[in-house]
């Protein structure tokens, strides 16, 4: 048993010195910075700006949830699929294009809607209406960072990450000075110099996206019930962490318990990087290997043992030390915050391992129907939890609703994986295997 777990571990180690590793340090570089600007931002504003800063964010994450519906992921898959033949570029420009065209659609919708509806926190609708039309660059930025995936060039993807971070973080801080619309200009011209920054490393790509035909109408369908099911799938799982928020900003209608909460999610929601940046990585070639069972099955194992070692260390840790993290990070007046706190990192403990490596593993699959079910029964979940828990204990219940959930999609998500691997159907391409 010793000697199967460290070779297990020494396979690990083997995968992070591949590129794993550059990515991993990256985003922990990356939410070291996020963190000590959200701390910043925390002390800068008052309590009640940044409970309203964070409703628009709130807003803001909606609006970004229906981004390119699913299209970047559509340029992962086809992307790597196709990776060594020129038809990748051909994918990459028709999910650009479009996706361009859909975000700028979703962006006029959040628009009128901010001068159609009232929003449940007051003065909210002029800072969302400013913000949302920032859909437009980063999703521009997610397509090249996504040219940059399916190439292999993660030493590039990793570097841009850092500049982007940084970039954000020391603009929106400065910004946080002059209120939330300092820091929404912050943002503009951050993303703005990420976008010449990356334009610049991708210079040779771009110009074969250019020049590149555009993709058959049967290619169109293919890559369209992809993206929409990815997209649906996505949405649905990530409006878990939102509507949280949301609900309790309209049963209690107060920006402090919002504040509260929010701070009690900053942590949490971050650690998700630990798996994504195994994912980033990794799932390029997955998708490259999805029609092979035997070497599916040998490196997933390897994922799910990495992964779990991470998350156990750093859940135990963060529970142990929660009261003196959210005191150092947001100071004494956000104290309520610890007990959601450390509801939250457990349920990140469990479904930081099972459910989202799942849900790309099942993605890169093209297992799309079952992710989509999953991610509507679990949203369906979720809403009915937080409409009895956040009316019985406050803010809390909104933080019990997340771990119930998340533990049913990980058992679920989890559990399709295995059946798949061991007599589920593979995928059929008339690609050459990969080597």
């Amino acid at each position: 048993m010793q000697d199967k777990i460290k070779k297990e571990v020494s396979s690990m180690l083997l995968s992070l010195k591949q590129g794993i590793l550059q990515v991993f340090t990256a985003n922990v570089i990356n939410k070291i910075i996020v963190m000590i600007s959200n701390m910043v931002i925390t002390r800068i504003l008052t309590k009640s700006s940044f409970g309203l800063w964070s409703y628009v964010l709130n807003i803001y994450s909606y609006a970004s949830l229906c981004t390119g519906l699913g299209l970047a992921s559509g340029a992962l898959q086809f992307g790597s699929e196709n990776r060594g033949n020129l038809k990748r570029f051909e994918y990459y420009k028709y999910c650009l294009s479009f996706g361009l065209i859909v975000n700028a659609f979703i962006s006029i919708i959040f628009i009128m809607g901010s001068f159609l509806f009232k929003f449940h926190i007051e003065g909210s609708s002029v800072y969302i209406r400013y913000y949302v039309p920032i859909l437009l660059v980063e999703y521009t930025i997610d397509i090249l960072l996504t040219v940059l995936r399916c190439e292999g060039r993660m030493i590039e993807y990793a570097r841009i990450l850092n500049v982007n971070t940084i970039l954000i973080a020391v603009l929106t801080c400065l910004g946080a000075f002059f209120n939330i619309t300092g820091i929404i200009v912050g943002k503009y011209l951050a993303v703005l110099f990420s976008v010449i920054h990356i334009v610049k490393i991708t210079k040779k790509e771009i110009k074969s996206i250019i020049l590149s035909a555009w993709i058959s109408a049967n290619q169109k369908k293919e890559i369209w019930h992809y993206s929409i099911f990815t997209g649906l799938s996505s949405v649905l799982n990530r409006v878990l962490y939102l509507i949280d928020v949301s609900m309790i900003a309209s049963l209690a209608m107060n920006a402090s318990d919002v504040a509260v909460y929010k701070v009690s999610t900053m942590i949490p929601n971050s650690l998700y990087f630990i798996p994504s940046s195994i994912i980033v990585v990794i799932l390029p070639t997955i998708v490259a290997h999805n029609n092979d069972r035997v070497w599916l099955k040998s490196k997933i194992k390897k994922l799910y043992f990495g992964i779990s070692l991470l998350n156990l260390g750093t859940g135990i840790f963060l529970i142990i030390f929660a009261r003196f993290i959210i005191i150092l990070i947001s100071g004494t007046q956000y104290s309520d915050s610890v007990y959601p706190f450390r509801v939250l990192v457990l349920g990140y403990m469990i479904a930081g391992t099972f459910r989202d490596l799942s849900v790309n593993i099942l993605a890169g699959l093209r297992k799309v129907s079952f992710n989509l079910v999953i991610s509507v029964l679990t949203g369906i979940f979720d809403i009915v939890l937080n409409l009895f828990l956040i009316k019985k204990y406050g803010m809390i219940g909104a933080a019990y609703a997340t771990f119930i959930v998340e533990i049913l999609a990980s058992i679920a998500s989890f559990s399709f994986v295995l059946w798949v691997l061991k007599k589920g159907s593979m995928v059929k391409r008339n690609d050459k295997k990969v080597v």
